[in-house]
């Protein structure tokens, strides 16, 4: 008697899916009349690395589903549509119940930040991603456990799907705010986002510790700074399943 473990059922589904998700990019890539070598340099890799990506023997990245979204003028999810796993793709395999949400409304974001030149600029930034987002920003970090316990019922606010908090702020630190709401079991599930000038080790260590969900480099460079910005919200728009969606 045979049969088909578990371990093999993901095996199988894995590599059908990057199989269709490598013939989505080599037919987006002939649309724009790209070669293979043109994309791996736009993409800083070997052409052997395009290669690979297209005929499904090398898994893609989130982070280089993102960049290739960008270069190929699609949005991240065009790499997925069209993509059924059935009976028919996978084998006679184990069924499995399988979450698949897509947001209905736009990100709700939230800004800790006391500088106002930078919450310009951050806004800015977050028009310029080309996603549709609720923008709040607060500079006073006293006020932030108030404004997101009770953000609906006294600000007249959404609860925020994700903070965006400023590092190094004189009135109260960032990493103070990120231990406050980490300690509060009714808003602990909001991912929390450091955005900084510079960081030690140390102080990495320690956010990472209290469940900070990642860094934006406060960068000299605006371009650069509104691409990782862009990144950013279009990670936490479509990629990530939040329990708020």
């Amino acid at each position: 008697m045979s049969y088909i473990s578990n371990n093999e059922v993901v095996k199988l589904e894995s590599d059908y899916i990057d199989k269709f998700i490598g013939h989505k990019i080599k037919d987006r890539r002939k649309v724009l009349k790209l070669s293979q070598t043109k994309l791996a340099e736009l993409l800083g890799l070997s052409y052997q690395q395009i290669q690979k990506y297209e005929n499904g023997s090398n898994k893609v990245t989130v982070k280089r589903l993102l960049q290739l979204s960008k270069i190929l003028n699609v949005p991240a999810s065009f790499f997925y549509e069209g993509l059924q796993l059935d009976e028919d793709s996978i084998g006679d395999s184990i069924k499995t119940d399988v979450i698949k949400q897509e947001r209905t409304r736009p990100l709700n974001l939230l800004l800790v930040e006391d500088n106002a030149g930078d919450e310009l600029l951050m806004r800015k930034a977050v028009e310029e991603s080309g996603e549709i987002v609720n923008f709040h920003a607060i500079q006073d970090p006293e006020k932030v456990i108030d404004y997101i316990r009770n953000a609906e019922k006294k600000f007249g606010s959404p609860r925020p799907d994700i903070i965006i908090l400023d590092l190094n702020m004189p009135k109260k630190s960032g990493i103070e705010v990120l231990k406050q709401v980490k300690k509060d079991h009714t808003i602990s599930d909001i991912p929390i986002v450091i955005l900084t000038n510079s960081i030690s080790v140390k102080e990495m260590m320690e956010v990472y510790k209290h469940n900070a969900s990642g860094f934006i480099p406060k960068s000299v460079d605006y371009i650069e700074f509104a691409d990782d910005v862009a990144i950013t919200i279009k990670y936490w728009s479509r990629v990530v399943i939040l329990p708020s969606m």
